[in-house]
């Protein structure tokens, strides 16, 4: 075939690449959803799925702090305003806080006394004496205890008094500890539709400013502060859209920068690397678009990663030599990121996605641009003659035995601690450093709980006098039980509080209606159905007792018959997350290491380099994991994919060396030793990240990288018949020894 027509066939195919890539890209989003920190399709979350579909999602807090006494009567029907407001926002499905839940108690004691009073004149006007003093007995302490409290109007300051504060200490009651939290502070609730894309939230978050920023909301020397899983959300989609780009940058100036001043090849194809680096990468996230599938923190990710992945493999296969060997440590490579794949928590599986399927494309790239024009890639045994030394890649023999022996204590030292070290699973943690967090952080100090676990009582009829005294009795136990952890937020039995111990059917039924609908709905769902009690719980609590939910969900009693209960909430999800990511801690590596050694045994001619590639990379991963424990001193969910990168570089440095010794290849050498640069620069730009989650990821891959390159010169080093000489030596004494004796000279040499 032509090169002309080589050369259409292959701007044909680029054309239609990149047309779909370009469509993939116009549907691709960035997800900033705590799901993907979530497990997938595991029932905890599929429980947190469900409470959310019925009442909405994790709720927006609202807190104000300063501006005075909140329940002034001044200031009261302004607060009572606001929250209105705010219920009345788009995509808002609930909405509770101090003003509301007061007015409709005002409002439900007027009835109730007018009610009483009503029934009192009735028996008086009809003489009924006897069922008068009856009457009497059992309500007349009822209006005496209200009337030293005056009308039950938000304005009546004794009446508010009454109502939120213990008389015998003067403090709030505990029930209204969650909207009064502190002195001069209020905190309001608001709890969104279920399943909030990222915009959605932004704009919720936005009209909640603008509700608050009108005039009289908020005094003017108050200040407030916006959180909740969708405001953290917000916030971090906000900073992967500027953290990403600005990664990606500096990881393709580093990259560019080693490509342009390492003389590998000729100058003129020195950058073409970054064409295909660049088509890697938007074939990657256009893949995400097709697939419906955002890009989240995990995806994000993959972008250095595969910054030096697309970089350095061209130049591998400028060998024409060793493409063979190149292609078997590829696919090696992408199998072992592959074993990401089965990691429960999404974020982490989305690497095992996005990584092989960019280096299926740097490598189908350079097989491309090598086919319509074999000089591209094709490096020549001295790019540069005379300017660059010959390097041996050899380090003396006792050097390499004490790294061997180095290695070997220090991996068996890091697999060991592997199964010790702290997890950091649940968001509070990964996100650390995000501003939306600091507020969310800050929010619990002073209200004394940062996260929901929701109770669920489920049946026929969750408002039957039966199951309403089950909701008391829980409540009850929890509190009692749990209080120093654990408050209620918002619970039916609290808001039919009203009604007394032991209400009837018929007043139940009056209670539920004498409240709107937008302070039931955060309680009972439209069918009457599901029953909800929320507990706020602290993520600082939840981190030193991790089977504080389980504890909670053992408390409970045993529902009446034909209902049951589910315990959910994003506490009880993360802690769900971590007990499968702790007891799967060995998986993902050793998956991960055997799926790359397997792939090398089936394609590559030598066994042996295999199974050294396979030690490499254990020793590698084992050494990894210490050095990292000893640095940080604890491991999250990306850090301990460590197995499945130290797999994929520690296999493809032993195997490309070896080779590149076994034939005298000081070219091939130069290779890996751009690779290792590469490699360093494109992983090394995740120091400067601001979210430690990505830092540690960075500080691990690099980490890896040197750890894995020492280890593989080494035990090249050691390796019989693998140095350049040695090889050369070896294949003069087979070729002789195959030779009639006639074509010897006499001192043995060929002729």
């Amino acid at each position: 075939m032509s090169t002309r027509l080589r050369l259409l066939l292959a701007v044909a195919l680029v054309v239609a690449a990149g047309a779909w890539t370009v469509v993939g890209l116009s549907k691709l989003e960035v997800d900033s959803d705590l799901d993907s920190l979530l497990p997938a399709n595991d029932p905890a979350v599929e429980a947190l799925a469900g409470m959310a579909q019925q009442f909405g999602g994790d709720p927006v807090v609202v807190l104000i702090e300063g501006g005075g006494d909140p329940l002034d009567k001044d200031r009261l029907p302004r607060l009572l305003r606001m929250e209105g407001e705010l219920s009345a926002l788009d995509d808002v499905v609930a909405t509770f806080g101090p003003a509301t839940t007061l007015n409709q108690i005002a409002l439900r004691v007027k009835e109730l006394l007018a009610d009483l009073s009503g029934q009192r004149d009735a028996l008086q006007q009809a003489g009924r004496t006897k069922e008068l003093k009856q009457f009497e007995r059992r309500y007349g302490a009822l209006l005496v205890q209200a009337l030293p409290a005056g009308l039950p109007t938000l304005s009546n300051a004794d009446f508010v008094q009454s109502v939120v504060t213990d008389p015998r200490t003067g403090q709030v009651r505990a029930a209204w500890r969650q909207y009064l939290p502190a002195d001069q502070t209020v905190a309001v609730y608001l709890r969104p539709r279920e399943n909030l894309e990222e915009k959605a939230a932004a704009a919720l978050a936005a009209n909640v400013r603008d509700v608050l920023r009108e005039d009289g909301a908020v005094p003017k020397d108050a200040e407030t502060t916006i959180t909740g899983a969708p405001v953290v959300s917000v916030g971090l989609a906000d900073r992967l859209r500027s953290e990403v780009p600005r990664l990606a940058l500096t990881a393709f100036a580093v990259v560019a920068l080693a490509l342009l001043l390492v003389p590998w090849t000729r100058r003129r194809w020195r950058l073409a690397p970054l064409l295909v680096m660049i088509g890697a990468t938007a074939g990657t996230l256009g893949s995400f678009g097709w697939r419906d599938e955002p890009l989240s923190l995990g995806a994000a990710t993959f972008l250095p990663i595969i910054l030096g992945l697309g970089s350095y493999y061209p130049v591998y296969l400028s060998r024409t030599g060793h493409r063979r060997v190149v292609l078997a440590v590829s696919v090696s490579s992408a199998l072992a990121f592959a074993g990401l794949l089965l990691s429960p928590l999404p974020f982490v599986a989305e690497l095992g996605y996005a990584v092989p399927v960019g280096l299926g494309l740097v490598v189908a790239f350079s097989l491309l641009a090598a086919w319509v024009r074999p000089s591209l890639l094709d490096a020549g045994d001295e790019p540069v003659a005379g300017q660059i030394p010959k390097l041996s890649w050899s380090m003396p023999r006792g050097l390499a035995i004490g790294a061997v022996l180095v290695g070997v204590v220090g991996s068996a030292i890091g697999w060991g601690a592997l199964a010790v070290t702290d997890l950091k699973t649940d968001p509070q943690q990964l996100l650390a450093g995000l501003p939306a967090l600091d507020e969310a952080v800050h929010v619990e100090e002073v209200v004394g709980f940062s996260a929901e676990v929701d109770v669920r009582l489920i049946g026929a009829d969750v408002l039957t006098p039966e199951a309403l005294a089950w909701s008391r009795t829980a409540e009850r136990e929890i509190v009692t039980r749990f209080g120093d952890r654990v408050q209620p937020v918002v619970t039916v039995s609290g808001l039919l509080s009203f009604l007394g111990e032991e209400p009837s059917a018929e007043q139940v039924e009056a209670g539920i209606d004498a409240l709107p609908s937008y302070v039931t709905s955060a309680v009972v769902s439209l069918d009457r159905r599901h029953a909800l009690a929320s507990y706020g719980v602290a993520w600082t609590d939840l981190a030193d007792d991790r089977n504080l939910v389980q504890s909670l969900s053992d408390a409970l009693p045993p529902p009446p018959a034909g209902y049951r209960v589910e315990v959910s909430g994003l506490p009880a999800a993360a802690e769900r997350g971590y007990d499968m990511v702790d007891g799967e801690r060995y998986e993902a590596s050793v998956v991960a290491l055997l799926a790359a050694a397997l792939a090398l045994v089936l394609l590559l001619p030598s066994r042996r380099d295999a199974l050294l590639a396979l030690l490499a990379s254990g020793m590698g991963t084992g050494l990894s994991i210490a050095l990292l424990v000893a640095v940080i001193g604890a491991l999250n969910p990306l850090t301990l994919t460590l197995g499945a990168l130290t797999a994929a570089v520690g296999s493809e440095f032993t195997v490309l060396l070896l080779a590149a010794r076994r034939a005298e290849d000081p070219a091939m050498q130069r290779s890996v030793m751009l690779a290792v640069l590469l490699s360093l620069g494109g992983y090394g730009v995740l120091l400067t990240s601001s979210l430690p989650v990505l830092r540690e990821l960075g500080l691990a891959l690099s980490g890896s990288v040197a750890v894995s390159v020492l280890v593989a010169l080494a035990l090249a080093t050691l390796n019989p018949g693998s140095g350049i000489s040695g090889a050369a030596d070896a294949a003069r004494r087979r070729a002789a020894a195959h030779q009639p004796a006639d074509h010897l000279q006499p001192d043995g040499a060929r002729p």
